[in-house]
């Protein structure tokens, strides 16, 4: 497994103003990832600011009855307690639930004390529980459905901070987690900055052909923009960026 490579606040603080499309065609275009976004996991709380962040990762496997008693947060060996009270500031918790929705992976307690701990946002292919306290909770959480029954009921905890899949998504320790209304993305934490820097700059000229659009524009030459259109795109920007386009 690679280890972590870390990303700046600055690459991190752009990736919140990137859009997940953007995101995911920078992944294509420039580093030949196509698949980047988790199938059907989409924010329970939609309205939250995006978020960005290194993926803490948790892996569920099919429940094994003789081991259920462990996955109570009062049984001395259980692995989630530890893990929520250690889980970095600033971390996305990215669980792997094996894409089963008929389970609630956390709940209000839980994902409460992530929030006061500073984690960034909590993302799973799998339920979550307790909807109407995640909606009041001002913490981006993301998932396939709304299922009251506890994990455990389907599911174990069995490892952290290990590759995992998630939403069809392979992730290892570290990748960047970013997420916005539209969906959840996973960037390998090599190509952060790189996909940050670059989607800021794609998001600004799509801004600026939109609004060309917007004016009765058609669509051969300027989308994608031919030579003549970015140079006309340059001379808008070194004007100050005008209303008029």
């Amino acid at each position: 497994m690679p280890k972590p490579k870390k990303v700046s606040k600055a690459a991190l603080k752009q990736l919140r103003q990137v859009s997940t499309p953007t995101i995911t065609t920078q992944l294509m275009s420039n580093h030949g990832i196509y698949n980047a976004s988790l199938r059907n996991v989409m924010p329970l709380n939609p309205g939250e600011p995006r978020f960005a962040g290194p993926a803490y990762t948790l892996r569920y496997v099919p429940m094994r009855e003789d081991m259920h008693p462990q996955q109570y947060l009062n049984h001395p060996d259980n692995l989630m307690t530890p893990i929520v009270e250690g889980i970095p500031k600033g971390a996305v918790m990215l669980m792997d639930a094996n894409g089963r929705n008929d389970v609630g992976i956390l709940g209000g307690n839980i994902l409460m004390r992530l929030k006061m701990r500073g984690v960034t946002a909590a993302v799973t292919d799998g339920g979550m529980r307790d909807i109407p306290e995640i909606v009041d909770l001002g913490m981006p959480v993301c998932a396939t459905a709304s299922a009251p029954p506890p994990s455990f009921t389907k599911l174990m905890l069995i490892d952290s901070q290990c590759a995992v899949s998630c939403g069809g998504v392979t992730i290892f320790p570290g990748d960047i987690i970013v997420g916005d209304d539209e969906g959840v993305v996973a960037i390998p934490a090599a190509f952060a900055k790189s996909v940050a820097e670059g989607g800021m700059a794609q998001d600004h000229v799509e801004g600026w052909v939109n609004r060309r659009l917007a004016k009765g524009d058609a669509i051969p030459g300027l989308y994608p923009p031919n030579e003549k259109a970015v140079k006309e795109y340059e001379k808008w920007v070194k004007a100050g960026e005008p209303d008029e386009v």
